[in-house]
């Protein structure tokens, strides 16, 4: 049975609690130092150790640095070996009061040292900062837990630096001030065994942070589960083999420590080292600052891993050697403080909620004491000095400035803070609704989401995941990247993204529609007038072929020359009837091969003429404009006295309007009177569609004898189509 949010909050105030119990009489009964309080130089060369320097009680104000210790309780040592050898056979310092002989100025002294008692403030003030880091990590882990107690992660993390602060408390005060006996000694026996299973819960921590490297199907076959699973259980195996009597675990623990540690290393460099996901975007500063991490961890690694070594023990005389160990342990120490700023950077814990409302009271907490010390004692001296007595009424006074001072300063502070960290509800809703309006006039979907998630990042001030489907309203990626009380708008501004996305589509449809229909009308277009050209083409070769038959047996050379000219006339024909338009001096050409075909043909002399600016010969005009017009005057105009026949083309134009006129001077045969034809009723259709609605045809006889058709068109309508 899963517990609820405060059942899990239980847990995490019981789980502090226990560690601090367990921490406290360790820290309480053993002392950071050996005995006397201070460092020793055991450097070879030298006749007896000397002091390097004092630590604390006892001491303190009785040694100094360069003294050099010569004997214990009356026994004086001839070497540093002496009073090693000494010291190993007495089982170390006496621990109640001795007599020590000092070396000092040359002169021998005896100094009595006082028993070893430490009050807490003592014991802390040694490893003030380092005691600070390892309450700082578990505090801000339980906050995290607090603030998400539903996720493994921040669980993970509370196990760690919990046991990481036992550890380090373990290690800070190991000298015990008694013999432990009974239940004392039961109780340093499972803490120290407790603390073997910080390797596995370092392990533990680095392969499910910031997401676990596995999910509850696919468990069983990741490697790095097995390798968590592996490290839980190396402890037991260190408890049992230690129970035996005659053997220890300290260096299998060693080399637990030095394989857990890196491989949880290794987890995070592969974590912050891969590409950016959907749910995992680390920004470079974040990939820095656990590539730090990582650096630090591997060194504290292998510091401890050689620590132990006496060649490694004899280079802690040089300086540099000894600042680098410094350096590293309280980067190591800081290590989980770091981890945590990772860790509340992640947008499932929204560490924001925590900062924004601590930190105006921590701002307020300094102004207003200051305030109310200043306004306390200026009004207190000025008071006696001008009266000579003490006023209590200047307390009450100060008190109600502060207090009525205290509410608009918060509320502005908190404001600012809001507005810093992207939780100003007025902000958020302004950088919205300035997005919505963006979204108006967004063109494309390129837009709608560079004004969304534009917007996002200017409310919330980090940038927000979406997840952006083909058709529908988009998406948060992970709805705990936005606070509560923040969603409503956000997802107002989703609805309206996902509306104009829609509109978008709608239109580019309709705008695909549109250009379909626009597309079939041009095609329809297109078949008509090739089916108007197939309509001409053949009625043209059907009466060419009669008069090449009639050619051949009358006259077999004129038939030869009418072959050549009506091979260029096919050509011009075929060309013709592929082309939406052509020069009007490409037709007066084509009449000009026509005529000449057809004066092998008619008795009649046939003459044509071009009445027009030379400027209109480039005018654009329907293919085969003139052919069906030149027929028809040779069918209907040719008399039989073959008296010559005259064609003219008269151009001219006029306020934008292009005027033809194609006339003859013939003679209609047997009073017949020529009229629209199958030639000249699709000239008529074709000249509609090459002209539009506004272009004209007509036709009938002059008024001096002959027949005529007047085309008419605007100039600007073949430019326009």
């Amino acid at each position: 049975m899963i517990p609820s949010f405060a059942g899990r909050r239980l847990l995490a105030i019981g789980a502090i609690g226990v560690a601090a119990a367990i921490a406290v009489p360790r820290f309480m009964t053993h002392t950071p130092y050996e005995r006397l309080g201070i460092t020793l130089d055991w450097r070879r060369g030298q006749d007896f150790p000397r002091v390097d320097g004092v630590v604390g009680p006892p001491a303190k104000f009785l040694l100094r640095k360069g003294d050099e210790l010569r004997g214990i309780d009356g026994v004086m040592f001839q070497s540093s070996q002496d009073m090693r050898e000494h010291l190993k056979k007495q089982k170390g310092w006496p621990r109640g009061p001795f007599t020590l002989a000092i070396g000092r100025g040359g002169k021998t002294l005896d100094v009595v040292v006082p028993p070893l008692e430490l009050g807490a403030w003592q014991r802390l003030r040694l490893f003030l900062y380092q005691v600070a880091a390892v309450i700082a990590a578990p505090l801000v882990a339980f906050l995290l837990v607090w603030r998400r107690p539903d996720l493994g992660t921040a669980w993970a993390f509370l196990w760690f630096a919990t046991l990481q602060g036992l550890a380090v408390i373990w290690e800070l005060y190991r000298n015990p001030q008694f013999e432990a006996t009974g239940a004392f000694r039961l109780y340093l026996g499972a803490y120290h065994a407790l603390v073997l299973w910080f390797p596995a819960s370092f392990l533990h921590f680095m392969t499910v942070f910031p997401r676990p490297r596995w999910s509850g199907h696919s468990r069983w076959r990741s490697v790095w589960f097995w390798l968590v699973a592996g490290a839980y259980a190396v402890p037991l195996v260190l408890i049992s083999q230690g129970l035996k009597p005659g053997s220890s675990y300290g260096m299998p623990y060693l080399i637990f420590q030095s394989i857990g540690l890196p491989l949880g290393v290794v987890s995070l460099l592969g974590r912050y080292a891969r590409p950016a996901i959907l749910d995992w975007r680390p920004t470079m500063s974040e990939r820095v600052l656990a590539m730090v991490v990582a650096l630090v961890l591997l060194l504290a690694a292998a510091i401890s891993a050689v620590s132990e070594d006496s060649r490694m023990i004899a280079l802690f005389q040089f300086p540099v050697v000894r600042l680098l160990f410094t350096v590293t342990y309280i980067a190591w120490l800081a290590s989980p403080l770091l981890i945590a700023y990772l860790i509340a950077n992640d947008p499932a814990f929204d560490p924001r909620r925590l900062i924004v409302r601590s930190i105006p009271y921590a701002l307020l907490t300094g102004v207003l004491a200051a305030l109310y010390l200043g306004t306390v004692v200026v009004a207190e001296r000025l008071f006696a000095a001008a009266t000579g007595e003490e006023a209590m009424l200047l307390n009450v006074v100060a008190a109600l400035i502060v207090a009525f001072a205290f509410a608009p300063l918060r509320e502005r502070l908190q404001r600012w803070v809001d507005r810093l960290y992207g939780r100003d509800p007025r902000a958020l809703r302004a950088a919205l609704d300035q997005s919505g309006r963006e979204l108006l006039g967004a063109l494309d979907r390129d837009e709608v989401k560079r004004s969304v998630e534009e917007g996002l990042r200017r409310g919330l001030k980090r940038p927000v995941a979406v997840e952006w489907p083909e058709r529908g309203t988009p998406r948060l990626a992970d709805l705990d990247e936005v606070r509560e009380d923040a969603r409503g708008a956000v997802d107002n501004l989703m609805v309206q993204a996902g509306i104009r996305l829609e509109n978008l589509s709608l239109q580019e449809e309709r705008a695909i529609a549109e250009r379909g229909v626009v597309e079939l009308r041009e095609a329809a277009t297109r078949a008509e007038l090739r089916a108007l050209h197939a309509q001409i083409q053949p009625h043209f070769l059907f009466n060419a072929l009669n008069a090449l038959s009639y050619l051949t047996e009358t006259d077999p050379r004129a038939a030869q020359r009418f072959t050549e000219r009506l091979a260029d006339m096919l050509r011009y024909t075929v060309e013709a009837g592929e082309r939406p338009a052509a020069l009007l001096s490409e037709e007066i050409a084509f009449v000009e091969d026509y005529l000449g075909v057809a004066r092998e043909r008619y008795e009649s002399a046939l003459h044509f003429e071009y009445r027009g600016s030379e400027d209109l010969l480039s005018a654009a005009v329907p293919p085969l404009l003139l052919q069906p017009l030149v027929e028809n005057s040779l069918k209907h105009g040719c008399s039989p006295e073959s008296r010559a026949l005259h064609l003219a083309l008269e151009a001219c134009a006029t306020d934008g309007w292009l005027t033809l006129v194609f006339c003859d001077d013939g003679v209609a045969q047997n009073g017949e009177v020529a009229g629209f034809g199958l030639g000249l009723d699709n000239l008529k259709q074709r000249v509609r569609r090459f002209g539009g609605a506004e272009s004209s045809m007509s036709a009938g006889p002059r008024a001096g004898g002959g027949f005529a058709v007047t085309l008419r068109w605007r100039l600007s309508a073949w430019a326009a189509a």
